[in-house]
């Protein structure tokens, strides 16, 4: 997918219409932001991101550092956490020189239930994407605005 400007429109327009819908059903939700593959050093696949504000670049490492912090609803439904997947096993800190890095591969753990509190009484299901391998966008829904992050 080319981040071309016809493409970012539409993954903004199917973005704040996923918003709309969760919050009129009762989300709460006030940050949004789409993962899409978009072509990074020689046209290697990466992810991007598109804002509800219209903003797209590249997932960085210091991006996805913030967003690690707080529980993503992936399109307003399932709740998940995320972490890089640069090695299988537990979360391990990024090396300073890697920060601004665009991320090539993502680990989502969603946490399903009918309701929120039932995450607990349920297995949490791991996956890994890589960005070449996206067909259409991932949604996020956040509660808030994750640190460093453009509106």
């Amino acid at each position: 997918m080319d981040p071309t400007r016809a493409n970012v429109l539409a993954v903004h327009d199917f973005l704040t219409e996923t918003l709309v819908a969760a919050n009129d059903a009762g989300g709460g939700f006030r940050y949004a932001v789409a993962l899409f593959p978009r072509p990074g050093r020689f046209d290697a696949l990466v992810f991007g991101i598109v804002t509800r504000g219209g903003e797209s670049t590249t997932l960085t490492y210091r991006l996805l550092q913030s967003l690690m912090e707080q529980t993503v609803w992936i399109s307003g439904r399932v709740g998940a956490t995320i972490r890089d997947a640069k090695a299988f096993g537990p979360p391990r800190a990024t090396p300073t020189g890697l920060l601004d890095q665009p991320v090539l591969h993502l680990t989502f753990t969603c946490a399903m239930g009918p309701q929120p509190d039932d995450t607990e009484r349920t297995m949490p299901f791991e996956s890994t994407v890589f960005a070449g391998e996206l067909r259409a966008p991932i949604l996020l829904l956040l509660q808030r605005r994750p640190d460093g992050w453009p509106g």
